[in-house]
């Protein structure tokens, strides 16, 4: 073949580490009309891969398109390649949801780290699982057993919230955690979490929304939709005061979060402050709308794209699972 280089192909998970999937289709399109420009190809990684294919000025502006099995599609990017000569791209790929399965660190091992989820789980009596159970503690050997999966996708929820809520610092004094707001938490699902909060949240939630142009990691958003939810989630006899409910999302593509504050009264017509942190796939709104309309059919935010999202931004972070 006339005019041929050599694209090596190195297919990385969010971690940077080489992504192994035993039976990958690797394609090769030209961009200006998408047309395919060798035959595709089944092979396994890692090792490195190498294809030899049309260089300058025979073909330009390459791309290849990766299927893995246990991953989700892959892209290299445009490429041309130059006549006897070698092009590398290391293409990331997420993890499929459906492909993985959770490993939990137990209790007794979870380090100091998840010192703060622990004591917000033994505050916590009673803690639903939507849709599904009622948890009378989530402590030691019921954390460790559950088998549920709709509790095991929730305490995978939990742990990202976990990591998400505590990576990100409120912005008025700049010390506290999102996190260490939360008291006691009501209810889990595969996408948040509804919890009794410090009334300080709420005040700095108000301040943040009242002034939003000063803070440009966060953006206003309707708490409305929030409402039933929330309602089911207090106890019997608790009023969610609807009118006062009000929301703000982190301004950020992937993995955003969502506080919504919703105040309260208790059976002695006390105020409480409550508040459903939830976690999605895309920050942006028109990907979000796609999201909404998808988790009418699939049960909503699967945390495995959460969990690829975090390490891709976080790749060290300790989040008490891993997939296997």
């Amino acid at each position: 073949m006339a005019n041929e280089g050599f694209l090596e192909i190195d297919l990385r998970d969010v971690v940077d580490q080489p992504a192994h999937d035993a039976n990958t289709r690797v394609r090769f399109f030209r961009s200006a009309d998408n047309t395919q420009i060798a035959l595709p190809v089944e092979v396994s990684f890692p090792p490195v891969r190498r294809f030899a294919l049309p260089a300058f000025p025979q073909e330009k502006n390459l791309f290849c398109e990766t299927s893995p099995s246990r991953f989700r599609r892959g892209n290299t990017g445009l490429f041309t390649l130059t006549d006897g000569k070698v092009t590398r791209r290391n293409p990331v790929v997420l993890r499929s949801p459906d492909k993985w399965t959770p490993q939990f660190v137990t209790w007794n091992q979870l380090s100091n780290d998840f010192l703060p989820l622990k004591d917000v789980l033994e505050a916590s009596p009673d803690i639903k699982v939507k849709t599904s159970i009622t948890l009378a503690t989530f402590v030691r050997d019921t954390y460790d057993n559950v088998t549920n999966q709709k509790a095991i996708l929730a305490k995978m929820a939990l742990l990202n919230l976990y990591a998400a809520l505590t990576l990100t610092i409120e912005p008025i004094s700049e010390d506290d955690s999102w996190f260490s707001f939360v008291k006691q938490i009501l209810l889990l699902d595969r996408e948040r979490f509804i919890a009794f909060a410090d009334p300080k949240m709420a005040q700095i939630i108000r301040t943040i929304k009242d002034a939003i142009s000063q803070f440009p990691d966060y953006k206003h958003t309707p708490a409305e939709n929030h409402f039933e939810g929330i309602q089911a989630a207090v106890p019997e006899g608790f009023k969610v005061l609807k009118s006062r409910m009000f929301s703000i999302k982190t301004d950020v593509d992937h993995a955003n979060i969502q506080l919504t504050i919703a105040p309260t009264k208790d059976l002695a017509g006390n105020e409480v402050t409550v508040v459903d942190a939830d976690i999605d796939e895309n920050g942006r709104l028109l990907a979000h709308l796609a999201d909404l309309i998808k988790h009418k059919i699939n049960g909503g935010t699967h945390p495995v794209d959460i969990h690829e999202y975090l390490l891709l931004a976080h790749p060290t972070l300790r989040l008490g699972y891993n997939l296997t």
